[in-house]
């Protein structure tokens, strides 16, 4: 292992919601993946009250791998936002990451990614998607509206709000967040660079799903994704909220 990333510890959280198909397969590339970038690392994997075999499969999982999985199950359905967080709070690592099931985001990465936060003055890093071809047509609109919604809302310009995400961990313990579906990441953005911590971008292809169904496009969680970004909107430019 490269001196650079001998003295990273890295926390890898995943929330999932019905990923029988796919989820042991993305557990055993995710822990191979961390193994050959970190030296100190753990997979924290967040299952929203899955209605299929996902905890059974996860059970199993945890067992083989019990040093390096760990396994939260909610009790009731949350949210991918909410399950982050729970997720990132249990975090016992100096850096954490977020990725997701089906795998958007290809860990080898991190190889050249982690690096920056031992050499360089960075609080956090948003990785921002060359493009949104992974998507289909409906899934590139929905995307391309929030994110100019956020940015229009906010003037906030960072290159992508919900992709993949890495913070130090003080990061995360100063922030309360009150977002429940898929404004969390937006939200811990703002705040984090309100509160001054320093971010940088790094730009990486978006892979798409090769199993299952995505479930972050259905018209019920872009709702409440945008009722959390206008009461956020409201608390912080009209009641002027310190955040």
């Amino acid at each position: 292992m490269e001196n650079g990333l001998k003295t990273i510890d890295l926390s890898l959280v995943v929330p999932v919601f019905n990923e029988e198909e796919i989820i042991e397969e993305t557990i055993e590339i995710f822990l191979q993946d961390l193994s050959a970038v970190c030296e100190h690392y753990e997979l924290i994997v967040v299952n929203d009250a899955s209605s299929d075999r996902t905890q059974v499969v996860l059970d199993e999982l945890a067992l083989k791998y019990r040093d390096r999985l760990k396994v939260v199950k909610n009790e009731k359905n949350l949210g991918s936002g909410r399950s982050l967080v729970i997720g990132m709070r249990k975090a016992q690592f100096s850096l954490i990451c977020t990725n997701f099931a089906d795998r958007p985001f290809d860990l080898k990465e991190l190889k050249c990614i982690l690096p920056v936060f031992s050499t360089k003055d960075v609080d956090f890093m948003v990785i921002c998607r060359l493009d949104r071809s992974a998507n289909n047509l409906y899934r590139k609109l929905t995307s391309l509206i929030n994110y100019y919604l956020i940015q229009l809302l906010f003037n906030t310009r960072v290159g992508d709000f919900q992709f993949v995400q890495i913070y130090r961990k003080e990061i995360i313990k100063s922030i309360r967040v009150e977002s429940n579906r898929t404004f969390v990441a937006p939200e811990i953005i703002i705040k984090a660079l309100a509160k001054g911590y320093k971010m940088v971008e790094y730009k990486s292809k978006f892979y798409s799903r090769t199993k299952g169904k995505a479930k972050c496009g259905h018209p019920k969680v872009i709702l409440h994704a945008l009722f959390d970004m206008f009461r956020f909107w409201f608390k912080v430019k009209i009641i002027r909220t310190i955040i």
